[in-house]
């Protein structure tokens, strides 16, 4: 799996970062107030570029599923969009619980079930 620093996702540690080192290097406390204010920012940001990366790839996984009518295993879309088991698992969850997604049997054992969109 290929690993990157993406640019768009520094800033929030960078600022959170910013933040901490301020509030424990000052004896000021304005200066102390508003670092917390500046770390609880990068927090939230940091965050938020978490859970944002996450609905890419909900998506990532979505696009793959409407190729596929007939469903795909989840280790088929590990292989078809490089992610993790457990990244792929956690997409799926979410999916499901959404009713985006529906589990295809069909009689097969748990290991084998599919997963295609729901109608």
């Amino acid at each position: 799996m290929k690993t990157s620093i993406d640019p768009n996702r520094i800033p929030g540690p960078g600022i959170l970062a910013i933040g901490l080192f301020t509030a424990f290097t000052t004896h000021d406390h304005t200066v102390l107030a508003l670092s917390i204010c500046t770390a609880s920012s990068g927090l939230l940001l940091a965050v938020d570029d978490l859970h944002e990366q996450d609905l890419r790839r909900d998506r990532k996984v979505i696009a793959h599923l409407a190729k596929q009518p007939d469903g795909a295993r989840p280790y088929q879309i590990c292989l078809a969009l490089n992610l993790s088991k457990g990244t792929v698992a956690k997409s799926l969850t979410r999916l499901l619980d959404d009713g985006i997604v529906v589990r295809v049997y069909e009689g097969k054992p748990v290991p084998l079930v599919s997963y295609r969109l729901a109608d």
